[in-house]
């Protein structure tokens, strides 16, 4: 007489072990890999860039939901995101500092410059987007370099008079540098 068996719930047969341990492990190493991506990316951006700090550069595609799973074309766009939010977030910044009665009107004349090149830059970054994803990557690179200029211009504003400091110093140079992540990436495709 044969010994019967009886299967519990809680046996599982090896195939679905299997299948279910390679899917575990391909998910893991995608992420691993698309992680990597990042590093990787930021890292060659650093190397290419003396102005692009690594740590920066992982922490500002962090803060974005979509890295963690983006290929390098859509790290790039990504980028541009990044700093057509960041442009964004500069000009309500300079209009709520605007509204402080107590700033001088040096410093005031030097904000509504920044408001202006701001703007401008706003409006260069819808630009750039659709040139990275029409792959027309030399017009995508003379918008994210204005956006650059954007920020020089504005910080340089306030150094023309002695003794006057920047209240955007930090606002411009993390968008100076966003700006110059993007162009890295762009380059990458040129």
């Amino acid at each position: 007489m044969k010994p019967k068996f009886s299967l519990s719930p809680f046996m599982i047969t090896p195939l679905p072990s299997l299948l279910l341990l390679s899917i575990i492990i391909f998910n893991f190493s995608t992420t691993v890999v698309v992680a990597d991506l990042v590093r990787k990316t930021c890292k060659k951006c650093e190397n290419n860039d003396p102005n692009i700090d690594y740590n920066f550069c992982i922490s500002s595609f962090h803060a974005h939901p979509g890295s963690d799973t983006a290929d390098l074309r859509k790290l790039g766009a990504i980028s541009l995101s990044l700093i057509q939010k960041y442009v964004s977030n500069s000009f309500e910044y300079v209009e709520k500092l605007l509204q402080n009665k107590e700033i001088d009107s040096y410093k005031k004349l030097c904000l509504n410059d920044c408001l202006e090149v701001y703007s401008n830059a706003i409006d260069s970054m819808e630009e750039g987007k659709k040139a990275y994803k029409e792959k027309h990557y030399n017009d995508a690179n003379i918008k994210v370099s204005s956006v650059m200029d954007a920020a020089r211009v504005c910080e340089d504003g306030f150094r023309e008079k002695e003794g006057v400091s920047s209240p955007l110093t930090k606002w411009n140079k993390d968008l100076f540098q966003l700006a110059a992540i993007a162009l890295s990436i762009i380059n990458m495709y040129s």
